[in-house]
C-alpha cells in the first residue's frame, strides 16, 4: 500500500527517525555521502533526497496520510476509486432501481429536487417533514407526537400525555358527567363517536356535514367531485363541476390513478350518429368532435340531414329536373341551386320534370 506523507512527516523524519542530520562536524562525526564529499547534508538536502528517492511513496502538495500510519487526516481526504468498479444504481434485496445517493464508485445515482431528501433506500426522494405541534383547533401542543416520529414536550415526574396533548397528573380524577364524548378532563376520553359523527364541545355526539363521504378519496356525483374540508363542527363538503373546468365538457369526476382518489379527469367521450328518435345522421357533429357525414359545399346540415342552399353547388344531387322540398321545386340552374316555392300552386313532377304546376 502506498504511504502518503506530508512535507512535516518528512522534516520529522529527517530530523529524528532517519538520523542524518549531525550536530558535530569533528572528523568521527563527518559521514561520506554518495557524492563522496565530507559536509554534513542539511535537513533540506536530505529531506530532498527522500523526496527524489520516493517519489512513487509521496503525493505533492497534499497534506493526507494514509491510515495505515495511524495518522490523522487534516487537509483533505483522498478517494481512490478501485479499477473496474461497478456502480451500484439499484436495491439489491428488492430489486428497484437507485434514483439518488451515491453508486459506491465515488459518484451518484441521481440527485432529488431542493425541497426534497434521498430515501434510506435511495429508491424515491421523500419530502422534508413538517413538524406539526399545534392542535387542528390552533392550539399549543405541550406533549405528544409532532408529526415526524419526535415529541412536541415531554411531562414531567408525575404526569401524562393526554388526548388534548397537554400534561395531567396521574392522580387526576375524570369527570363525565353528562357528556358521552370528549375530554374527562383527565386528558382521556368519556367514549368515541361514530365514524359520521364529531363530539361537540359539550360532550356530545352529532352528525358530521361530511357523512357519507370517503374522506380518503372524496365522492363523484356525475361531473361534481365532492370532497371534505375541515373537521369537527367546521367540516363542510366541497363540490367542484368537473364539466365547468376549461375547455368545458372536456373532464368529468373519476378516480385518478396518479394520485389514487377521486378528482377532475380527461372525459372519454362516446360518438354517436344518432337523433333522439333513433334516425341515423347523414352529417352534422357526432359528439365529439368528430363528424357523422359531409355535404357538398355550401349545403346546410339542420337535424343531421343535408339541406340545399340557394346559390350552393348543386353537387350531382340535383339536376335541372330538379325535387320537391315540401312545396319548394328546388332545381340546378347554370351548375347554381335555385328554388322556387310553388304556393298557392303546388310541386309536382310533370311531364318529365318537377314544376309548380297550377
Amino acid at each position: 500500500m502506498k504511504i502518503r506523507l506530508t512535507l512535516a512527516v518528512l522534516f520529522a523524519c529527517t530530523v529524528a527517525a532517519c538520523g542524518s542530520s549531525k550536530t558535530s562536524t569533528t572528523p568521527d562525526d563527518v559521514a561520506v555521502d554518495a557524492a563522496g564529499d565530507t559536509a554534513a547534508d542539511s535537513v533540506s538536502e536530505d529531506a530532498t533526497d527522500l523526496t527524489d528517492a520516493s517519489t512513487d511513496d509521496v503525493d505533492q502538495g497534499t497534506d493526507v496520510v494514509d491510515g495505515d500510519t495511524d495518522q490523522p487526516v487534516t487537509d483533505a481526504t483522498l478517494l481512490d476509486i478501485p479499477d473496474g468498479c461497478q456502480k451500484t444504481c439499484k436495491n439489491t434485496a428488492t430489486g428497484i432501481p437507485k434514483i439518488c445517493g451515491p453508486d459506491g464508485c465515488g459518484s451518484v445515482c441521481g440527485f432529488c429536487p431542493s425541497s426534497k431528501f434521498c430515501s434510506k433506500d435511495q429508491t424515491k426522494c421523500d419530502d422534508f417533514c413538517q413538524k406539526i405541534c399545534t392542535t387542528p383547533a390552533g392550539k399549543t401542543k405541550a406533549c405528544g407526537d409532532d408529526g415526524c416520529q419526535g415529541q412536541c414536550g415531554l411531562c414531567d415526574t408525575g404526569f401524562n400525555c393526554g388526548i388534548d396533548f397537554l400534561c395531567h397528573p396521574n392522580d387526576c380524577k375524570p369527570n363525565c358527567t353528562g357528556k358521552v364524548c370528549g375530554d374527562d378532563g383527565c386528558g382521556k376520553n368519556c367514549g368515541v363517536c361514530a365514524s359520521t359523527e364529531y363530539c361537540t364541545d359539550a360532550g356530545a355526539c352529532k352528525t358530521s356535514a361530511c357523512a357519507g363521504l370517503d374522506l380518503a378519496k372524496g365522492n363523484c356525483e356525475g361531473d361534481v367531485l365532492v370532497t371534505c374540508e375541515g373537521e369537527g363542527a367546521l367540516a363542510k363538503k366541497i363540490a367542484k363541476d368537473c364539466a365547468a373546468v376549461l375547455p368545458v365538457d372536456t373532464k368529468t369526476c373519476g378516480f385518478d390513478i396518479p394520485t389514487q382518489k377521486n378528482g377532475c379527469i380527461q372525459k372519454i367521450c362516446k360518438p354517436s350518429c344518432k337523433l333522439p328518435n333513433g334516425t341515423l345522421k347523414k352529417c352534422g357533429d357526432d359528439g365529439c368532435g368528430g363528424q357523422c357525414g359531409s355535404c357538398p359545399t355550401g349545403w346546410g346540415c339542420p337535424a343531421g340531414e343535408c339541406k340545399p342552399v340557394v346559390g350552393a353547388a348543386c353537387g350531382g344531387l340535383i339536376t335541372t329536373t330538379g325535387k320537391c322540398d315540401a312545396n319548394t321545386w328546388v332545381y340546378c340552374q347554370n351548375g347554381k341551386i335555385a328554388m322556387l316555392d310553388c304556393t298557392p300552386d303546388k310541386c309536382q313532377w310533370n311531364s318529365g320534370s318537377f314544376a309548380c304546376i297550377p
